[in-house]
């Protein structure tokens, strides 16, 4: 039955059971025909309003049952049923959130998300990130996503979704024939297909590529759209959109140039106000700063041997820390981002002798060079950090064939006792690396320390 003729039949009781859970299906994915029961529902209600008015001005009789239009048996339980109806009908659609989509499985999945993120949860219109393994969702149109991390994916409708970042395959069965997947320059329409879409937010760009059956891509700011069939793909940005008669082609890394890599040497350490070695631990350099005084801060020190270097021909360096988890103290008792300094100073190497100084005899910031700083939100436990500032490469030319010596502190302080203490990976780290220094021919490498 048409969807017209089940408004009808709803508005003047005669709707079966069967045909108002269709109607309220029918609801439940379309916005216009919500608009449309609402417009109507009010129109009817306003001319039985103006007919009953006037057969009272008229000195009739005002019963639903003489009321124009109306079955003259039963008319008032009629009545009374298709209002019922009526609002229980406009309550379950407007008051109870609509469910989207659910959450069909994960693989190794880590979320930062306000919706669910279980397995076999239902979900309501809202943003999934994904920031790591994969996991898939399945629209109630019957659209099907594999969302791989990191990704950042908008749940909007039964039928149209939006990928922020990261990748996606998309599997749309006949049933979901005109899903949408919207990227931040365009979208696509599918015809009842498998496509990919990636979303490159550094080069502010988006990719579809069909790989089984049609799709139709937009670019709104342009008015520009294409057909893509077979193993066709279009990259799209906020310029306009490019047809590609075949499959997106593999992405180029480009060539950083001339790179050496040099590890620190292995006497690296990390001292505590209260020179207590107990609460330190040979796999980690750790950086604290207490809420009072020094007696639970923590800061590490580690050298590199450029004795047998030689630099003239670098122009970039860059120095990375492998931050891991510990497990010490409470990432609450911190502000949300935190700050960390990296001071520098020439001199000898450090000696097996100096594993684990007092905190008296550690090199003291007013006695080095500040070379620059990164921050670490408190949510993070994981991630490469570092510098690479024009100080501190200048500070590594110009010590060049010496041994450097840096000392690594958090400026930023607990909020309350028993904050977390940032833990980077020493050489002995079973798993992550130790400091690393990077130095590079080529000034036109990407050397982001912070990836």
């Amino acid at each position: 039955m048409e969807p017209d003729q089940l408004i009808h039949r709803y508005l003047i009781g005669e709707a079966s059971g069967d045909e108002i859970a269709a109607l309220d299906e029918l609801l439940a994915h379309d916005p216009a025909l919500r608009r449309k029961l609402i417009f109507e529902a009010g129109t009817d209600a306003g001319l039985r309003e103006i007919a009953l008015e006037r057969l009272s001005d008229e000195g009739g009789d005002t019963s639903p049952s003489n009321v124009i239009g109306f079955p003259q048996m039963g008319a008032l339980l009629v009545m009374a049923a298709a209002v019922t109806f009526l609002g229980v009908a406009l309550w379950t659609v407007f008051s109870k959130p609509q469910i989207v989509a659910t959450l069909v499985s994960s693989e190794d999945a880590s979320w930062e998300s306000s919706l669910p993120t279980m397995p076999g949860s239902e979900l309501t219109a809202g943003s999934l990130k994904l920031t790591s393994g994969m996991a898939t969702i399945r629209f109630r149109s019957g659209a099907e996503v594999v969302l791989e991390a990191p990704a950042n994916l908008v749940l909007e409708t039964p039928m149209r979704g939006k990928l922020l970042s990261g990748a996606a395959v998309i599997d749309v069965p006949d049933e979901a024939i005109g899903f949408v997947m919207e990227t931040p320059d365009g979208f696509a329409v599918d015809y009842g297909t498998r496509f990919a879409v990636s979303v490159d937010q550094e080069e502010e760009n988006s990719a579809f590529e069909v790989l089984e059956g049609e799709i139709k891509v937009h670019h709104p700011s342009s008015g520009q759209e294409v057909h893509l069939s077979g193993r066709q793909s279009s990259t799209i940005n906020g310029a306009g959109l490019m047809k590609i008669d075949g499959p997106l082609p593999e992405k180029i890394i480009a060539p950083s140039g001339d790179r050496m890599r040099i590890s620190a040497n292995p006497d690296a350490f990390s001292v505590v106000g209260n020179d207590e070695t107990e609460y330190l631990h040979s796999d980690f350099l750790m950086a604290k700063r207490s809420r009072s005084g020094t007696v639970f801060d923590r800061r590490s020190l580690f050298s590199f041997d450029l004795s047998e270097q030689n630099l003239e021909s670098y122009t970039a360096a860059r120095l990375r820390l492998n931050l891991v988890p510990a497990g010490i103290g409470f990432a609450a008792h911190l502000p949300v981002s935190n700050r960390f300094l990296v001071y520098g100073k020439a001199g000898e190497p450090l000696r097996a002798e100096q594993l684990k100084p007092a905190w008296g005899t550690i090199l003291k910031p007013e006695d080095c060079e500040l070379l620059g700083a990164f921050e670490i939100p408190r949510s993070q436990k994981r991630g490469t950090f570092g510098i690479d500032t024009p100080e501190f490469v200048a500070f590594i030319k110009a010590n060049a064939p010496n041994n450097v010596s840096l000392l690594l502190i958090r400026e930023t302080a607990e909020l309350e006792r028993g904050g977390l203490v940032h833990t980077f990976a020493n050489d002995s780290h079973p798993e992550a690396s130790g400091p690393i220094l990077e130095l590079y021919q080529n000034p036109n490498s990407d050397h982001d320390p912070n990836k």
